[in-house]
């Protein structure tokens, strides 16, 4: 069986360049959703209760938009597949600090296989 999204991720901050061709915040995001669909544990509904109450963005964005408001403004949301070289690395650093962040709360708990 497939390990839960939370068991997977210090392997993939780990190997990042491995799993993800492209290291872009695009292509981690895609990643991580397609994780998720293929493990079929369904816990970035959980990071995204958790984004939104963070109330850094409107709760009907999806959450990697979500993960942009921690940076940008919601009426100035960068398109995802044009962001600079720099701002990559830097929404996959934030990212990856927030997914941190969620873990240590606990909330993803509930939803381990």
């Amino acid at each position: 069986m497939t390990p839960s999204l939370w068991k997977f991720l210090p392997e993939l901050k780990k190997h990042h360049g491995i799993y993800v061709m492209m290291r872009t915040y695009e292509g981690t995001c895609a990643f991580l959703s397609g994780y998720e669909m293929g493990s079929g544990n369904f816990s970035l509904k959980a990071f995204h209760g958790w984004l939104v109450q963070r109330n850094k963005g409107r709760p009907e964005l999806f959450w990697p938009q979500l993960v942009l408001c921690e940076v940008y403004e919601d009426g100035a949301l960068p398109d995802i597949r044009y962001l600079t070289a720099e701002q990559d690395q830097k929404m996959v650093a934030i990212l990856f600090d927030l997914l941190d962040e969620f873990i240590a709360t606990g909330r993803q708990e509930s939803l381990a296989d």
